[in-house]
């Protein structure tokens, strides 16, 4: 759930941008890694349903960093494509991110903050699957016994990256604009 949140915030930032800059942003599509493959997730006719997805399925999770690891069956979600409507043009231009870069023949029409802030997100997706592929998170449990607080007795083995993806890239997803938050 921790790598689902924050590439899907990151997506949620840079199409909020866009829609900002340029824009109206409709017809969202994205795919996520899995353990089996990738899968495609329907597509979202604006941010603000993106928004809700996000809310519903990938609240802030809240756990004790002393009995547990934040980590689960994680995945990262990639745009696919999406559509932006600019104003006073006659047809929307459509981006695509199929072939791992921005890809539109419209790119001109664009705000280049917009552009920069796609090719940003398409290199913090490249820094994601870095720590995924990285990170290192273990508890070892020793038998309490007859003990009640079996917490007491774990140890959590964790490297750098694992530090580095919940202390910077985690806290980042904390926000205002998204005060979901539910317990481990």
């Amino acid at each position: 759930m921790v790598f689902d949140r924050i590439s899907l915030i990151a997506i949620y930032d840079t199409l909020k941008i866009v829609d900002d800059n340029d824009g109206p942003v409709s017809d969202i599509l994205l795919n996520r890694n899995t353990v089996y493959g990738t899968r495609t997730v329907p597509r979202f006719k604006t941010i603000a349903d993106l928004k809700l997805f996000i809310e519903d399925k990938y609240p802030y999770q809240v756990w004790n960093p002393d009995c547990d690891c934040a980590t689960s069956n994680e995945c990262i979600y990639r745009i696919l494509t999406f559509t932006v409507y600019v104003a006073g043009k006659r047809h929307a231009i459509f981006v695509n991110n199929i072939r791992e870069g921005f890809e539109s023949q419209k790119e001109l029409h664009l705000n280049e903050i917009s552009v920069k802030k796609v090719h940003k997100l398409f290199q913090a997706n490249l820094q994601l699957e870095l720590l995924k592929a990285t990170y290192v998170c273990f508890p070892y449990i020793e038998h309490p016994g007859d003990y009640t607080n079996p917490c007491d007795y774990i140890e959590i083995l964790k490297n750098k990256a694992y530090e580095t993806l919940i202390n910077i890239e985690y806290k980042k997803t904390k926000r205002l604009d998204f005060p979901k938050s539910e317990s481990k």
